[in-house]
């Protein structure tokens, strides 16, 4: 069982790429149909979104590592993300950070701690 994750007792400089799927999971669990990323046409929620997490996770995680699940799920779900040399997919991950922050956070972050 995942352990739920306090965002709100973190440092907004502490949240890293790893600390991702745990985010995207208490997401997933608190606001399963809130759309999590939206890229041209087409969104993904949470959800969804976790379970590609999980799934690649099983997959692939030992290799792969926490920090890499999150980026490769979107690319995975928005092919056109592994494709882009524009940077969609950090803008994208940067996005989905901010709402992440809003959707699992119960006060906002502070850069002060």
């Amino acid at each position: 069982m995942l352990r739920k994750f306090d965002v709100a007792s973190m440092n907004a400089d502490e949240i890293t790429a790893a600390d991702l799927p745990r985010m995207v999971a208490d997401a997933a669990a608190c606001e399963p149909d809130r759309i999590a990323v939206a890229h041209g046409m087409d969104t993904t929620t949470y959800a969804r979104l976790h379970d590609e997490v999980v799934k690649l996770d099983a997959a692939m995680g030992i290799l792969l590592g926490q920090a890499s699940l999150v980026p490769i799920a979107l690319a995975t779900v928005f092919p056109a993300l592994a494709d882009s040399a524009r940077g969609d997919l950090r803008n994208v991950l940067d996005a989905l950070v901010i709402d992440l922050v809003d959707c699992v956070a119960p006060a906002p972050l502070s850069a002060a701690g």
